[in-house]
């Protein structure tokens, strides 16, 4: 992979699995939810 100069920051939480600094939200799996849950 060619080295770039480009970061990104992840916030990981329980509502959104991830955040990323671009703003860029990932829901967190299903299975994961189901635990949190209980």
């Amino acid at each position: 992979m060619p080295k770039t100069d480009n970061s990104v920051g992840i916030d990981l939480g329980i509502k959104t699995f991830a955040t990323l600094s671009n703003g860029e939200k990932v829901d967190a799996p299903k299975s994961l939810k189901k635990r949190i849950k209980k």
